[in-house]
């Protein structure tokens, strides 16, 4: 394993993973959790592959209750993959709020912060449209959301960068953080996506630039990191995770990364392996984020 000098650092950045939910929230995702010695988590509330909506979860408040007492902050959902608030078809684009707006319901029933719905596709009449379409829909999911308040209040919408291939929309930082901008949101970066459109953050001073870039376009914006190493090629355009260490981005360039972005809480979604295999990933990225030991004022 690379162990990184910490020189006594502590680090400021939560590291998490997303999580499977088979098998009950408390009863699996929460024991693998503390199993993995996690800070964050992330988890659907529903088959990502299909449309059926969230249904109420008997074990939330429970699993809420969890999750504080083990630490674990923040929570995030992933939403549906089908969603895309982009479309050109209007029923698409009408369907895909309504079920960002009951998982963002669903998700902040379990505690969760934040939702992370993919920029989505243009679908061939150029960005500009796209965009447009993309903040008027995270505007009406939040708005339908909102007239269903529950117990709890809904989540927060975080919209993903893209690879950027074919009409794929929010590949460059400007992109991004115009549609959080405008849309009045914050942004999910994932670091695969970001290096297979064109972000080279293979090298420590490549992920230096790249921390710069996203501090200057982004400014307060980012709420989370999806931290993956990448399949593929630079600039290939072409989505694919590897574990970390694994990919194209050298081990010392995820440091740079973390001290050009402190506090900001990182999520894998890495190939699962076995559970030691998962857990050393767990403890990898800590000692790359600054050590094992959180700082106080951790995010």
């Amino acid at each position: 394993m690379f162990e990184a000098a910490n020189n006594g650092a502590v680090r400021t950045s939560r590291v998490g993973r997303h999580l499977p939910t088979s098998g009950g929230l408390v009863k699996n995702t929460l024991r693998l959790a503390r199993e993995q010695a996690l800070e964050a988590v992330q988890i659907f509330v529903s088959n990502p592959q299909g449309w059926a909506l969230p249904q109420p979860r008997p074990e939330a408040e429970d699993f809420i209750e969890g999750a504080r007492e083990a630490g674990i902050s923040p929570v995030v959902v992933h939403a549906k993959y089908l969603i895309n608030l982009a479309s050109q078809n209007p029923d698409h684009r009408d369907r895909s709020a309504k079920v960002l707006a009951a998982e963002l319901v669903a998700a902040g029933a379990l505690g969760a912060r934040y939702v992370v719905v993919h920029s989505g596709s243009h679908g061939g009449d150029g960005e500009e449209r796209g965009m447009e379409r993309l903040i008027e829909g995270l505007g009406r999911a939040r708005e339908i959301a909102a007239a269903d308040v529950g117990e709890h209040p809904p989540a927060e919408p975080v919209v993903e960068n893209s690879v950027g291939a074919g009409s794929l929309l929010c590949s460059t930082f400007d992109d991004l953080a115009m549609v959080a901008r405008e849309a009045g949101v914050r942004a999910c970066v994932d670091t695969a996506h970001a290096f297979v459109a064109g972000h080279d953050l293979s090298t420590p001073e490549g992920a230096r630039l790249v921390a710069q870039e996203l501090r200057e376009a982004m400014e307060d914006r980012i709420a989370i990191l999806h931290l993956n190493d990448a399949k593929n090629e630079l600039g290939s355009r072409r989505d694919g995770h590897k574990r970390i260490g694994e990919g194209h981005v050298s081990t010392e360039a995820w440091t740079e990364l973390f001290k050009g972005l402190p506090g900001m809480p990182a999520l894998m979604e890495t190939p699962y392996d076995t559970p030691e295999v998962n857990a050393e990933q767990v403890r990898l990225v800590k000692e790359l984020a600054g050590g094992l030991p959180l700082a106080r004022n951790g995010v």
